[in-house]
């Protein structure tokens, strides 16, 4: 089993310069802000994928749910 993050494209990534840290993360914000929802979860999808392959050299499938549901019981009152 092959436990190596994907390459990733990157290609498409700006460099910027800033004259302050303030700049900067005004800059980060209107990035996010510019993205829609499903992107911004991508992103942070893929950070966590990053962490846990990358990082703790865990296999992937292990972020899935592990269980399924075999009985629902409704209570009553």
């Amino acid at each position: 089993m092959d436990l190596t993050a994907p390459e990733k494209d990157r290609s498409h990534w700006v460099v910027r310069k800033f004259a302050s840290f303030e700049e900067q993360r005004c800059q980060q914000v209107r990035d996010w802000q510019a993205v829609s929802g499903a992107e911004r979860r991508k992103a942070a999808w893929d950070l966590v994928l990053d962490y846990w392959v990358g990082v703790k050299g865990m296999d992937p499938d292990e972020l899935r749910l592990q269980k399924s549901i075999t009985h629902l019981r409704r209570e009553e009152g």
